[in-house]
């Protein structure tokens, strides 16, 4: 875990461009979303707890960077908005369950923590769910692929779920894996 917050502490004190746009896949696709409490694990800068919390979502932003957590904080009291942040090392972190109606995940793919994820959503919950695929190391040949969805996308990370929108092989080189769903009443 200090290997990995040295280095996101690194790049988030280092960066201090202007703050970016909420990702135009969440944009969107908003009007699909469920109105409510919204979980963002690895949220990185937070652009996406910005435009939730502008729409009215109650948001939990988590992520292993104090920097960039300050500087999410320093960006929502700017806008006059909320945002809950705690910094975690989701492999660590116990998530609540059942208490979200909305989470989103952008950038940060981990097989193991997908039950995880699920298990907050409060039965008819969403999933926006946005990452790089098998088809990243032709753009960035470096790239661990543990952290990469497989062929087909995460549509079967999500099979439990009623699926609103599947795009596993999306962006300009195909390297994106995009998802919408719906958490099955049970």
């Amino acid at each position: 875990m200090k290997g990995d917050r040295n280095r996101w502490e690194a790049r988030y004190a280092a960066d201090r461009d202007e703050f970016p746009p909420p990702d135009p896949f969440l944009v969107h696709y908003a009007h699909l979303l469920v109105p409510g409490r919204a979980l963002y694990p690895a949220c990185g800068l937070g652009a996406n707890a910005l435009f939730l919390a502008e729409q009215g979502y109650e948001v939990d932003a988590t992520d292993v960077s104090f920097a960039a957590l300050s500087r999410l904080q320093d960006e929502a009291a700017r806008r006059g908005l909320h945002v809950r942040t705690f910094v975690a090392d989701l492999d660590y972190y116990p998530f609540p369950q059942g208490r979200y109606d909305l989470a989103l995940v952008f950038y940060f793919f981990s097989p193991a923590l997908i039950p995880s994820i699920k298990a907050t959503l409060k039965c008819g919950g969403m999933i926006v769910y946005s990452t790089y695929n098998y088809r990243h190391t032709s753009v960035k040949p470096g790239f661990n692929p543990d952290y990469l969805t497989p062929p087909g996308g995460l549509s079967s990370c999500f099979s439990d779920f009623d699926i609103l929108v599947s795009e596993p092989e999306a962006g300009e080189h195909g390297n994106l894996s995009r998802l919408i769903g719906r958490k099955r009443n049970t």
